[in-house]
């Protein structure tokens, strides 16, 4: 019974996701009826692994604030919500890579005139045409470069929790080494939250806005800071 109900939890919050996703991506479509279709894609698949690794991050005050027996299904929900998140943020990079390897047609308008590297190689390099001093290709230092750097290192994190959240990578890595990885969840929420920020400054302001991704981050600030003075008072006692 117990696995059966686990089949259950994990299949209502695979489809509660994707049922999140086709509303969000209804509702917010008709604001980037200026972009190709593509490009509205990247955006929603960014925005919205940037909501769920969000999600997953204010799960775990809930399990210290509602009763015990509630941290089993919490703990799947996260779980499976953070799988959710992984797939979205590869989407994101996947669509963001094929677009630069064409004719980029992301609005930048606040980035430097040096000439990039073809395809999305230019997301990281100037052009071959800069080289440095020891022979390599010059890195992108615009805001927009560091923007991508940071995606950079986020893609890497959220790679390495996506493959992990799976059972057998769980029980191949053993509890101590999982959590440990897992710790690094924070981390990934802030490289997302100023990798968004700085590519809200540097393209086309509208539709976007500071307040699309800062809203998310006082409320996790705000959850998780609050979690932790409660275990503090918790031990006092």
């Amino acid at each position: 019974m117990l696995g059966m109900e686990s089949k259950w939890l994990r299949s209502w919050t695979y489809g509660f996701c994707l049922l999140l996703l086709a509303a969000a991506s209804g509702w917010k479509w008709h604001d980037f009826a200026m972009f190709p279709p593509l490009e509205t894609w990247s955006m929603l698949f960014g925005y919205f692994a940037f909501f769920l690794i969000g999600a997953t991050l204010l799960i775990g005050p809930l399990c210290t604030w509602l009763p015990g027996r509630w941290s089993p299904t919490l703990l799947s929900i996260r779980r499976d919500v953070g799988i959710c998140a992984g797939l979205t943020g590869l989407l994101h990079v996947a669509l963001v890579l094929v677009l630069f390897q064409g004719e980029p047609r992301l609005l930048i308008i606040s980035d430097s005139q040096a000439p990039k590297a073809d395809g999305w190689l230019g997301l990281f390099f100037l052009s071959s045409a800069e080289i440095g001093s020891w022979g390599w290709p010059v890195p992108n230092w615009s805001l927009a470069g560091v923007a991508n750097y940071l995606g950079a290192c986020a893609l890497l994190i959220l790679f390495a929790l996506w493959v992990s959240s799976f059972t057998p990578a769980k029980k191949w890595l053993g509890t101590a080494a999982w959590k440990r990885l897992h710790l690094a969840n924070p981390l990934l929420f802030m490289l997302v939250l100023f990798h968004g920020l700085i590519y809200v400054q540097t393209i086309k302001g509208e539709p976007h806005s500071f307040a699309d991704l800062l809203w998310l981050a006082v409320l996790v600030w705000l959850a998780r800071s609050l979690s932790f003075l409660t275990a503090i008072l918790r031990r006092k006692r």
